[in-house]
């Protein structure tokens, strides 16, 4: 299977907004892969409840303080 390179270079303030974001509560440091992967999977459950994903990132955990 080829990579995908996606040019995301105009939606980064976006992504960084996002990872910073997660990155305050996060159990683990996210990174921007990880933060765009966690948007197009919530987009998947959203628009496409009968798709199953097959999860290849951090696992994210929020920490409570």
């Amino acid at each position: 299977m080829r990579t995908l390179r996606i040019d995301l270079t105009n939606y980064r303030p976006y992504i960084e907004a996002l990872q910073d974001r997660l990155n305050e509560d996060g159990l683990f440091t996210m990174s921007m892969t990880d933060v765009v992967k966690i948007a197009i999977e919530k987009a998947v459950e959203r628009m496409l409840p009968d798709v199953v994903i097959n999860k290849t990132r951090k696992k994210y955990i929020k920490i409570n303080f």
